[in-house]
């Protein structure tokens, strides 16, 4: 369970720079903002390593398994603005 907890606390890592590109760019689209994201965990990818005490992390499985969590927590947040749009535009009985 040990390296399930490290892995873990990648989580709010990658939640806090998805909420930071999206507020600091504009123009960007889909890929480049994943990039910028990617690019902003991976540069600080080594004090997680610190905090966690081991270089238990491999770069390439550690950049995929980065995107798809992108992806997940951008998908997560489209589904919730689209919910509170939908749930904003029905009349109440």
């Amino acid at each position: 369970m040990g390296i399930f907890v490290q892995i873990v606390k990648l989580v709010p890592l990658i939640v806090t720079a998805v909420k930071a590109v999206e507020s600091l760019t504009t123009g960007k689209k889909g890929k480049e903002k994943q990039e910028a994201a990617v690019d902003m965990v991976r540069d600080l990818l080594p004090l997680i390593e610190g905090y966690v005490g081991a270089d238990v992390f491999d770069d390439a499985q550690v950049q995929a398994a980065v995107r798809e969590a992108i992806d997940a927590v951008v998908a997560l947040q489209n589904t919730v603005e689209a919910v509170k749009k939908a749930k904003t535009k029905t009349p109440l009985p």
